[in-house]
């Protein structure tokens, strides 16, 4: 468990790559709540009122789009980072959160959170640039979903999570979060068989190393040659 100091460190280097000013991380401190979950442990479901607006300070969660018979792995996320931003219009979650480990959050209401950002305008811009870099994210991740060639959709979702989620490794580059192939299939909408076999594949080739859930990327080039390659091929394919 963090202590308030390590918190405020927290929030002051590492939130919005350290650009907040002073008296936005002394609200935080002021009007938050920690809260502690445990692992599979939601915070939200879709559709709750969104009264809560939170700060991820360790842990992992995943954002998911739930259906009646299906779920959708929009996003895993990493301490520390602000979510769920799309509450902000006073309307309810669009999504579920589901804590994956032991994870600490700072809980503050969403009302008050407004307030403050309503009396202290040099914020904004602030988070617009953290916005601007999520609806990126998205817009990649529906191009990626676009894709009709199946390895190339988990390719190109191996390689975004290298990127964000990437750590050196002796053998490469290590993905933090661990992934079944279950878990890729639904954040690639792909059944769980065909990622199998496309990571058995890319194993194959040693483009991956995969030790029980945890992936390793030896070289991101050679990855990303992989991926233009696939996709040069299958644009040839359409045309």
């Amino acid at each position: 468990m963090l202590n308030e100091q390590q918190i405020r460190e927290i929030l002051a280097h590492e939130l919005f790559s350290g650009k907040m000013p002073s008296e936005f991380i002394d609200f935080c401190l002021a009007h938050g709540r920690i809260r502690h979950y445990a692992p599979k442990q939601y915070l939200y479901f879709s559709g709750d009122e969104g009264n809560t607006v939170y700060f991820l300070i360790t842990g992992g969660i995943r954002l998911y789009l739930m259906g009646e018979f299906s779920e959708k792995i929009l996003r895993v996320l990493r301490p520390p980072v602000f979510f769920p931003e799309v509450v902000l219009d006073g309307k309810p979650y669009p999504h579920a959160a589901l804590c994956i480990e032991e994870t600490e959050v700072l809980a503050i209401d969403r009302q008050t959170f407004v307030r403050f950002i309503e009396s202290n305008p040099s914020v904004l811009w602030i988070f617009y640039q953290g916005l601007a870099l999520d609806l990126r994210r998205s817009y990649r991740q529906l191009r990626n979903l676009s894709l009709g060639d199946a390895r190339l959709r988990l390719g190109a979702k191996i390689f975004a999570l290298a990127y964000v989620h990437g750590k050196p490794s002796l053998n490469g580059v290590l993905i933090t979060i661990p992934l079944s192939a279950t878990e890729l299939a639904g954040m690639c909408s792909l059944a769980r068989e065909s990622v199998s076999r496309i990571l058995g594949e890319l194993k194959e080739l040693k483009i991956i190393e995969i030790e029980k859930k945890t992936i390793t990327v030896p070289d991101l080039k050679n990855l990303r040659s992989w991926i233009h390659k696939r996709a040069a091929h299958s644009s040839s394919s359409i045309g």
